[in-house]
């Protein structure tokens, strides 16, 4: 059981935390439908940041994205188009390096659902130390004879040429031949039906998502094997199926029908059978139709790839209803629905000659080229023509590399049809980064799990946190990529091209699962790799996936993502003081005890993401407050601003969304079980902090930091959710100077509302004299001239008007005014907190009946709020009662 790999992002991740750090030379990504935008969130950027050349190259006519949310194509990486006239169907991941290579070859499109929803199939390859394999030997040959079927532009066909020569080189002797293992199967020149075996199996076993209306190719497939029995797995709503021509395709045969379960899109493609006592499967992307297995690329059928391999499991679950031939009903047949373009725009490619254009094929009418900065409606203008009966046309115009290109042409009939938008493509800009890196980084490389199980691991961040520290001092490391600076001028470039590189940047400073730590993973419901099920072959190294990952084919556009949720670690008890420790300690690492200088914002972010873990796992005991001095001092980080080149002036704007976010979530840990208004040593704490951060705070979005708002699940957790962060944010920004002292006692259990400038506080006290006088003081340092409280419980209550330095007092049942002359550094609450009128000092003359009128220090108030005397006696005595 191989549980390494939960989709191809795990091989990438994975590339990243080699203890080789070899670098990535390599990275080709094939589809039928292509989502851009997701592959550049969860892939373009870790390959980038391992140096590798990208391409990304899917059917032309199936693109999942809308040109403006594409951010990187052409820029960083080559998006082909490839157009035939069947489907260009097949799904690769290949990643090479120095010495080692994986290939993936399976039913899964670099798409959410390819590689995050959908039960998918995948035949994995690993190579290390330029080991051979005859599955990269196979690639080779087919990546070197795609261009001569499948159009392509003439860059993109090079691109796959130079990465097949580099794979023959390495991988030409491969050992070969059925007994050798697993081999790579295309249908370029002739079908795949064609090069399955004759006669009779055993048993034969098949299932797609797709079976074609007439059953044509499940029909040629049984004559071909002939089984003595079948077993044709069926989702019963999601495959696309006739059940009349399966019944007519079967006629004849020991048949039967196995329905599976629908809890997910099953997208695997499969067919398996047995004879003498040995089992074989084809995996890969052929659907169970004549355009994938009966058809070859040549002759107008699919482009597709399958690995054929011996002693493999059984692929189709045993799982499911079975049910007899003769009992299947229904047609589910959901046809193929094209994007409907027809003019067909396979690249465009900027070089210092200008701008070269290239057509999947010629036009009878001339074609307009347009191009736009970023793809958005509006900003198109004309760049030239493609002649009549070209294909082929330069432009001598500069043109920004990632820009977005689309042809147009006129019909006879007065129409237009227009092409799918490309993007220009930079060679110069997307080559593999081969500069000797010799910016700041972590010595080492860690993982969360690692870091809190490993004392040693543990102790050599501490170190080289402090290293990093004193190599990045005065600079905001890591700065944006020149890659990025080098298209400023274009409109997408200056914000989102500035981000990808910092994360780039990030990677080779901190490592990829630091990086996700601290700027949050890609919350795009990715698999997680203990519930993927994987066979290795005892021979070769080949890895077969059975797991939940893919965008469907065609018409398979069934949108299932998953929702991860964040989870706290589990950390035993033994362990819990060291970690108490070390969280304390890294903390300590990041700004100088002098403030002089800080850690890197990735890094502070790193510390950030590992303390809120650990609180969220219960490493504190219920008694232990020791926490509270290391949140402190991480919003103290948080908010450093070392200098005129900190992160205001390098990193992206995204950086300081993250850090506001993540100082949110901080506080509200921080502030639980204190108040902003208390005088007690953890209310001091919070309120000091709540003060410097205060702006911060007011600008974050709790999403930015979601990832941190982890469930309690863990005995002694400290966690906080979502409400109480928006809460905080909603706090922080309040225009009404009195909002924190609100919090603070409504925080201490007490009601607050204002009328008229009458502030009521209620709750369950005994004496409300000390209340009165404390809400008094409070709501005093944010109206100078004066605050009318009173505080209420069950029936009895007190009153007092506070404008510094004198305090008017009226304690129902007597009817009469007290004043008070309250000298700093006295206050109302240390003044008035016994309750006992007899001990007050500083009392002002005598008192005074409510007949006589108000006091001096009340008829101010009352004239500066704008109330009655009258109006507030009425107010107090008859609501009061």
């Amino acid at each position: 059981m191989h549980t390494r790999f939960a989709s191809p992002v795990t091989m990438l991740r994975e590339w990243a935390e080699r203890s080789d750090q070899q670098a990535l030379h390599e990275a080709l990504f094939l589809g039928f439908t292509v989502d851009l935008p997701f592959l550049e969130k969860v892939a373009i950027p870790i390959a980038r940041g391992l140096g590798a050349r990208i391409a990304v190259i899917g059917d032309a006519a199936q693109g999942l994205y809308d040109p403006v949310d594409v951010r990187m194509a052409g820029r960083t990486y080559l998006h082909g188009l490839a157009s035939c006239r069947g489907a260009f169907h097949p799904k690769v991941v290949l990643l090479v390096g120095e010495h080692a290579c994986r290939l993936a070859v399976g039913s899964g499109n670099p798409t959410l659902s390819g590689w995050g929803a959908n039960d998918e199939l995948w035949t994995v390859v690993e190579t290390e130390n330029d080991y051979s394999h005859a599955l990269l030997a196979d690639l080779a040959d087919w990546l070197d004879g795609l261009p001569s079927v499948v159009e392509l532009a003439a860059w993109s066909a090079n691109h796959l040429a130079e990465i097949a020569a580099l794979l023959t080189e390495r991988h030409v002797n491969a050992p070969a031949g059925p007994e050798t293992g697993p081999r790579l199967l295309h249908n370029l020149q002739q079908s795949l039906l064609d090069q399955l075996p004759h006669g009779s199996v055993d048993e034969l076993h098949a299932y797609a998502p797709f079976v074609d209306e007439t059953a044509h190719a499940l029909g040629r497939l049984v004559d071909r094997m002939a089984p003595r029995r079948i077993i044709l797995g069926l989702q019963p709503r999601w495959s696309s199926y006739d059940a009349g021509m399966i019944k007519k395709a079967l006629r004849g045969f020991d048949a039967q029908i196995r329905l599976l379960d629908e809890t997910r899109m099953r997208h695997g493609k499969f067919v398996d059978w047995q004879t003498d006592g040995r089992r074989y499967a084809l995996t890969g992307s052929p659907n169970l139709t004549r355009a994938a297995l009966c058809t070859s690329t040549r002759d107008g059928g699919n482009c597709e790839l399958a690995v054929l391999a011996a002693d493999t499991p059984p692929l189709l679950p045993e799982k499911g209803r079975i049910t007899a031939l003769a009992n299947l009903a229904g047609r589910t047949i959901r046809p193929f629905e094209s994007t409907g373009h027809t003019l067909i725009l396979l690249g465009a490619k900027t070089d210092s000659e200008g701008l070269h254009v290239s057509l999947a094929r010629s036009q009878p009418l001339p074609v307009v080229i347009s191009t736009s900065p970023d793809g958005s409606p509006g900003s198109w203008t004309e760049t030239g023509t493609i002649p009549a009966g070209a294909s082929v046309r330069s432009f001598p115009v500069p043109e920004a590399p990632g820009a977005a290109v689309r042809a147009m042409c006129a019909r006879p009939d007065g129409t237009t049809v227009e092409s799918a938008v490309v993007f220009v493509y930079s060679p110069v800009h997307c080559a593999r980064r081969h500069s000797a890196d010799t910016s700041p980084r972590l010595r080492y490389d860690y993982t969360v799990q690692t870091l809190f199980a490993d004392e040693r691991a543990a102790r050599r961040f501490e170190t080289d946190l402090l290293r990093l520290r004193e190599l990045t001092a005065g600079t905001s490391a890591p700065r944006v990529s020149s890659a990025a600076s080098a298209t400023a001028g274009s409109v997408r470039s200056n914000s989102v091209d500035r981000w990808d590189a910092y994360l780039a940047d990030c990677r080779r400073m901190i490592g990829a699962p630091l990086t996700d730590l601290a700027f949050g993973p890609f919350r795009i419901g990715l698999p997680q790799a203990p519930t993927s099920r994987w066979i290795v072959s005892p021979v070769t190294e080949d890895v077969r996936e059975m797991d939940a990952e893919a965008y469907e084919d065609e018409a398979e556009d069934v949108d299932r993502r998953t929702t991860g949720e964040p989870v706290a670690p589990h950390i035993v008890p033994e362990q819990r003081a060291r970690c108490r420790t070390w969280a304390q300690r890294w903390v300590g690492t990041l700004v100088v005890p002098d403030g002089s200088a800080a850690a890197p914002v990735p890094a502070r972010l790193v510390v950030a993401g590992l303390y809120v873990q650990l609180l969220a796992a219960g490493v504190w005991d219920e008694n232990d407050q020791s926490w509270r001095d290391g949140l402190s001092r991480l919003l103290e980080a948080l908010r450093f601003k070392g200098g005129p080149s900190e992160v205001d002036q390098h990193a992206p704007p995204e950086t300081q969304r993250r850090l506001d976010a993540v100082a949110a979530v901080v506080m509200a840990l921080l502030i639980q079980d204190a108040t902003l208004t208390g005088s007690g040593e953890h209310d001091v704490l919070a309120a000091r902090a709540w003060h410097d951060s205060k702006t911060m705070i007011a600008r974050a979005e709790p999403t930015e930091a979601e990832d941190l708002m982890i469930p309690p699940e863990q005995a002694l957790a400290r966690v906080t959710p979502w409400s109480e962060v928006e809460r905080l944010i909603a706090l922080a920004q309040e225009d009404d100077p009195s909002a924190e002292v609100i919090e603070g006692l409504t925080a201490a259990g007490w009601s607050v509302t204002c009328e008229d400038g009458l502030w009521e506080i209620g709750g369950s006290f005994g004496n409300p004299i000390p209340v009165a006088a404390k809400a008094a003081e409070l709501l005093g340092r944010h109206h100078t001239k004066g605050v009318l409280v009173r505080a209420r419980s069950k029936n009895r209550w007190a009153f007092i008007v506070w404008a510094a330095p004198y305090l008017v007092l009226l304690n129902p049942p007597a009817r009469v005014w007290r004043t008070y002359h309250v000298r700093s550094p006295a206050t109302p609450a240390s003044r008035f907190s016994s309750g006992d009128l007899s001990a007050v000092p500083g009392r002002v003359g005598t008192p005074s009946s409510l007949q006589a009128g108000p006091p001096e220090v009340l008829r101010m108030v009352l004239a500066e709020v704008g109330l009655l005397y009258p109006e507030l006696v009425r107010r107090l005595f008859v609501h009061g009662t």
